[in-house]
């Protein structure tokens, strides 16, 4: 900043006094010119222009290049100018800079070596420069506002794009022999960029800095940065101050500037410690590393702030973590993480990691090998034993190197394949193969909070790729559940992470225990196995739009007998309220009866299923859905076609629940 105000007043006074020119009256100067430039050891400018009548005039510059940095559309103007032998005197002065709202009010003295400027851009705020033809020079802010601040700096990393409040006391004290000090400290102080991505409020900070000549033209510098109080966003991160301090050193010279070394102490975290070079537009080379820092304070400061403000779960972190992040290039090349018996916990249980340990390694230019083992993992009270995950992170995304295997209860999930990447325009992609060796559904379905079911689940995923926002099924999915098979083929997911998802697919149901599946869900008991077909079913947002489905009795023989509760919930799915009296009265005599076929049919369109019974046995409009059989035996009559599908799912929500009917 001394410089800059020095840069200026040798523009300002050197046609007058850098020559050492006796005393003269400015109310017998009148001229004027303009495209001027001028070169200097210390700064050059371009695009002069100097306009001078009488006692006053101004001064505009193009462009003014100090130290590297440059800044464009410059003005001074000056009320009165009174001169004596060595010495002048710049009264009612306006100093104009692209970021000010208007010229700041200005005062300039030179008396022999020394020039003195006081800028006032408003009431109360003052800058005050004193500065030595020998290099000396003193600078002190008093409720210096950000806004002027930003406005005197060279424009760098877009800071003068952003806006800022705040006021900064200080002083800075330079000698070219000895170097420099300075001390500042700001309250109040707050910025906000256009697009709403960067901002801080009621920021307190401490500055201490100090630096000693080099050779060369280097700087060698020492300083502390405290924060005191106030919080910053920066997105995605929301952080609270809680007694930041960062104490560095390194090197500046006109090229650029080296952080030779860096340590951020931050209570209740840890220490972490940085290396990097660069030129005054960014980073080129660094590193940053630490060990052992608490997880828990980070995620209570940094990510329950910025998730609370977004409808998001909550998450808890726990344990610690080492890292090293390095760039080259003006870029991030390598990352490593070291968790150390960490954890994630994400809403209140909902999804949980615990006892992390191991090793991350991502590389910007050869792929990392990577092994992460986990003590534990749990989605909701389902929850899994220890496992150990094999990655390899490649410059563009990851792999599995090995099959995953992880146990969950009586059984476990097996990973076969898996990898995602980036494509070359920059969109997801990836494959993914596991399958679910037998586990037990009396253990499995309360661990998900359903109902208590019998029997063996297991599953198989041959492969399914995703690519262009779409998931495909290679091969087929195939289940095993209450001694049947579910055979899920041509399965698609369309935009499956958007706002409405879609699913695409074809489902075969083969040889279902309908004792079981009934008696899970309190439907009334019914023996026999089922097969079913689901043809064009089509799901968004996870809703049914369309599809054509059958349930039909499986062939073979077995027994068949179904329970006075299974008939009256059948028939209430078509909407036939009362049975016939004939049915009625028969309910009334038998706890269950024999039947021959099960046939029932749903044809899904516009939220209307079209229903349909066994073939051959329509009556006057009827349809029946359970053919009777044996002794006694009760054909089951369906009397609604049209039935509207929220009306159905109401209906097989109540017959769910109903308690047993009682038969007078």
């Amino acid at each position: 900043m001394a410089r800059f105000f020095a840069a200026w007043s040798c523009l300002l006074g050197g046609f007058l006094l850098c020559t050492g020119a006796a005393a003269f009256s400015p109310g017998d100067l009148s001229f004027s010119f303009s495209g001027a430039r001028i070169r200097h050891a210390s700064f050059a400018a371009d695009d002069l222009s100097l306009d001078w009548q009488g006692e006053g005039g101004a001064i505009t510059v193009g462009r003014l290049e100090l130290m590297g940095q440059e800044w464009k559309r410059l003005s001074f103007f000056c009320a009165r100018l009174s001169t004596e032998p060595g010495a002048f005197r710049c009264e009612g002065g306006r100093l104009g800079l692209p970021g000010l709202a208007k010229p700041a009010a200005l005062t300039l003295i030179q008396q022999k070596n020394t020039w003195r400027l006081e800028l006032r851009p408003v009431a109360g705020e003052q800058w005050t420069v004193v500065w030595q033809t020998s290099g000396q020079a003193h600078v002190e802010a008093k409720n210096g506002r950000m806004a002027t601040l930003m406005a005197l700096l060279p424009p760098l990393a877009g800071l003068q794009s952003m806006k800022t409040v705040g006021g900064l006391n200080g002083v800075l004290d330079f000698h070219p022999d000895t170097g420099f000090k300075a001390s500042f400290v700001l309250k109040d102080g707050g910025y906000a960029s256009a697009d709403g991505l960067q901002a801080a409020e009621n920021m307190g900070l401490t500055l201490t800095l100090s630096g000693q000549p080099r050779a060369g033209g280097h700087w060698q510098t020492r300083g502390a940065l405290a924060w005191t109080e106030g919080a910053l966003y920066s997105d995605p991160l929301f952080l609270k101050s809680g007694g930041q301090r960062l104490e560095f050193s390194g090197l500046l010279h006109a090229g650029g500037w080296q952080l030779e070394t860096a340590s951020l102490h931050w209570p209740e975290v840890g220490e972490v410690k940085a290396r990097f070079s660069g030129d005054w537009n960014g980073i080129r080379e660094g590193q940053l590393f630490a060990d052992a820092l608490a997880l828990a304070p980070l995620g209570e400061g940094l990510l329950r702030p910025f998730l609370a403000g977004r409808d998001l779960p909550d998450v808890v972190l726990s344990g610690r973590i080492g890292m090293e992040l390095g760039w080259q290039g003006g870029k991030l090349n390598r990352v490593e993480l070291r968790p150390e018996n960490s954890g994630f916990n994400l809403g209140n249980g909902r999804f949980v990691l615990e006892g992390q340990t191991g090793r991350l390694h991502w590389n910007a230019d050869a792929p990392g090998e990577s092994e992460l083992q986990v003590e534990r993992m749990a989605l909701g009270r389902l929850e899994s034993g220890a496992f150990t995950l094999p990655l390899a992170l490649w410059p563009q995304g990851f792999a599995l190197k090995s099959p995953l295997h992880i146990p969950l209860l009586d059984g476990a999930l097996e990973i076969n394949h898996l990898e995602a990447g980036l494509d070359a325009e920059g969109q997801w992609e990836g494959a993914l193969g596991l399958s679910v060796q037998p586990m037990s559904l009396e253990q499995l379905t309360p661990a998900l909070d359903l109902p208590v079911m019998r029997g063996m689940l297991s599953a198989n995923l041959p492969l399914i790729r995703f690519s262009n926002q779409e998931a495909t099924l290679e091969g087929a999915l195939v289940i095993q559940v209450f001694d049947g098979y579910l055979n899920c083929r041509d399965l698609r997911l369309i935009d499956p992470f958007g706002v409405r998802p879609r699913i695409l697919a074809n489902v075969d149901i083969q040889h279902l225990d309908l004792q079981q599946l009934t008696q899970t869900f309190s439907f009334g008991e019914i023996t026999g196995f089922i097969d079913a077909r689901v043809s064009g079913l089509e799901l968004a947002a996870w809703q049914p739009l369309r599809f054509d489905a059958r349930i039909e009795s499986s062939p073979g023989r077995y027994p068949r007998r179904i329970s006075q509760r299974a008939v009256d919930n059948i028939t209430s799915l078509s909407g036939g309220g009362m049975m016939a009296s004939l049915q009625a009265s028969v309910l009334r005599l038998f706890e269950d009866f024999g039947y021959r076929r099960i046939g029932i049919g749903c044809r899904l369109e516009s939220g209307v299923c079209e229903m349909s019974g066994i073939a051959g046995l329509d009556k006057g409009g009827r349809y029946a859905l359970v053919e009777g059989g044996g002794i006694p035996a009760l054909t089951v009559m369906g009397y609604n076609r049209a039935v509207d599908w929220e009306e159905l799912i109401a209906r097989i929500a109540a017959a769910t629940d109903a308690p047993e009917p009682v038969i007078e």
